[in-house]
């Protein structure tokens, strides 16, 4: 798929999306399927550094294992929606959350799912997910 064909389904998605939910107003997604899965990478570069940055304390040689956690979350109007985030460090938020399950959730800019969680400290999080796929049949 080009980038500009992208643009245009995720586009059609959250103008579908936006139609049937008010952007403010919280709304629920319920947990269809959930998966992790490990994969390489540079490292992210730590805070200050800039592109024109070589130093070793701006860029390792050796690549950083990541996780990334990838959903099938249904919402109200009984579309899925398949969902991912990126766990970069060990303060990342991004969880794997369980299936079957229902959390508060609203739209964000630029095409993601803000969902809100109790994490395992009984904090109430917040984590922006990105949309990766819109299924449109219903369930």
């Amino acid at each position: 798929m080009s980038r500009s064909s992208f643009f245009v389904v995720v586009t059609v998605l959250l103008a579908t999306l936006t139609s049937a939910l008010d952007r403010n107003l919280p709304f629920e997604v319920k947990v269809l399927s959930a998966e992790s899965h490990e994969f390489q990478a540079p490292p992210v570069a730590p805070q200050g550094c800039n592109w024109r940055e070589f130093s070793a304390y701006c860029h390792s040689a050796s690549p950083e294992t990541y996780v990334e956690n990838t959903m099938t979350v249904q919402a109200p109007d009984g579309k899925s929606l398949q969902i991912a985030c990126t766990v970069y460090n060990q303060w990342s938020h991004c969880a794997d959350l369980p299936v079957n399950q229902t959390f508060q959730a609203k739209l964000v800019k630029h095409g993601g799912l803000e969902i809100r969680y109790v994490d395992q400290q009984n904090k109430v999080r917040k984590q922006v997910y990105q949309i990766v796929s819109e299924d449109t049949s219903h369930h």
